[in-house]
């Protein structure tokens, strides 16, 4: 199993490269962000702004799936014909 600080600080490392090596789509998030009247003092309200951020969404996706942060599958060999509830797994 990966999780825990080591993934969320590969991840913002790679979010944080594109945003420096990309600076038209820093100028696009920003707009995006500078459109919303932001409320500190409740933060339900802030929180829902924020998940409805579109294109900062889409960017972090597209970024995890350019610089993905762990191995997508694991690859298991048979190294002998098994039978498992009554499926046969060849060698």
């Amino acid at each position: 199993m990966v999780a825990g600080y080591e993934t969320t600080s590969t991840a913002l490392a790679y979010l944080t490269y594109v945003l420096a090596t990309r600076p038209e789509i820093q100028d696009k998030l920003i707009e995006e962000i500078n459109q919303y009247n932001w409320n500190n003092k409740n933060i339900e309200e802030d929180y829902e702004t924020a998940m409805n951020l579109s294109y900062l969404d889409l960017f972090i996706r597209e970024v995890l799936r350019m610089y993905p942060v762990t191995i997508k599958a694991v690859i298991r060999e048979c190294n002998k014909t098994t039978t498992i509830c009554g499926h046969t797994i060849e060698k």
